[in-house]
């Protein structure tokens, strides 16, 4: 049990760093829960980038050059189309590897803020080409632009949610219990579950700034967990860690498009300490 804990690791090349381990804070409040580290997702993020870095490439290079040439102009824009989305279809994918991940968070997180008014850009683009197959070259270069713009902000949503270390944090608790519901709405959570007893689903959450502090329950084992999980951007993240482990990818182009280490508030944890009593017997 303490191996799955502690995480793969071989998922660390054989160990996990030392320089993870020292950095990790470990909160009072959760004296009597234990980190289960998750698998590492940036690596994975990698081949998505270069491939879909080619495809960029060769959309521009052949709808800078189709109309003059025999080459269909359609072969550039779907280039152009496909580089993108291919980056964010990897994205959802690669988000999916931690065991009940949030799709749709991850999907609605890379259509915030402008990336939605790009992919319409993108899309009427399409829609025009067509249906009134325009003989302008200009209009055939018009794709450039929001293909290569989201392009960039799916490579910094990826560099920056995949490359701070993950983790959840669980401890057993006995299933004939049932959890004390009004203690939890007291201390601001916000009870998610149709159950006192809930098995595999949701207990509760906190929310500040976009971002989510659940409680959950999971079966590992043949035995019970409630999961502490801190969500970003539809990502799990480790809040317990010092910041200069978070967002060690491309850090300067994740700050110039607005990405911000978010400091974890420990009054999120307020409430936490009437589940002691889950590890009774």
């Amino acid at each position: 049990m303490d191996i799955e804990l502690d995480g793969d690791p071989k998922w660390w090349g054989g160990r996990i760093p030392d320089n993870l381990i020292l950095n990790e804070l470990h909160p009072e409040q959760l004296i009597n829960w234990k980190r289960k580290r998750l698998e590492p997702l940036l690596s994975k993020l990698l081949f998505p980038i270069c491939w879909s870095m080619l495809f960029l490439a060769m959309g521009i290079l052949f709808s800078l050059l189709d109309h003059g040439t025999n080459f269909s102009e359609y072969f550039g824009l779907i280039m152009l189309i496909f580089a993108p989305v291919s980056l964010g279809i990897s994205i959802i994918f690669i988000s999916n590897l931690h065991e009940n991940s949030k799709t749709i968070h991850v999907l609605l997180s890379l259509f915030a803020r402008t990336r939605f008014l790009w992919v319409s850009i993108m899309l009427i683009l399409f829609c025009i080409s067509i249906i009134q197959k325009p003989t302008n070259s200009i209009f055939w270069n018009l794709m450039i632009l929001p293909s290569s713009i989201l392009w960039i902000e799916w490579l910094a949503f990826g560099s920056f949610y995949f490359s701070s270390p993950s983790a959840i944090w669980i401890k057993g608790f006995n299933s004939n219990h049932k959890l004390p519901m009004n203690d939890l709405v007291d201390n601001g959570w916000v009870w998610q579950s149709d159950s006192l007893n809930p098995q595999n689903e949701s207990i509760a959450i906190k929310k500040t700034k976009g971002n989510s502090l659940e409680l959950s329950s999971i079966k590992l084992n043949e035995e019970n967990f409630i999961v502490l999980s801190w969500w970003q951007g539809g990502i799990r993240q480790d809040p317990f860690v010092t910041n200069k482990m978070k967002n060690l990818a491309i850090p300067w182009l994740t700050k110039k498009l607005g990405y911000n280490i978010t400091d974890f508030d420990s009054k999120m944890l307020d409430g936490i300490e009437v589940l002691d009593f889950s590890q009774e017997k």
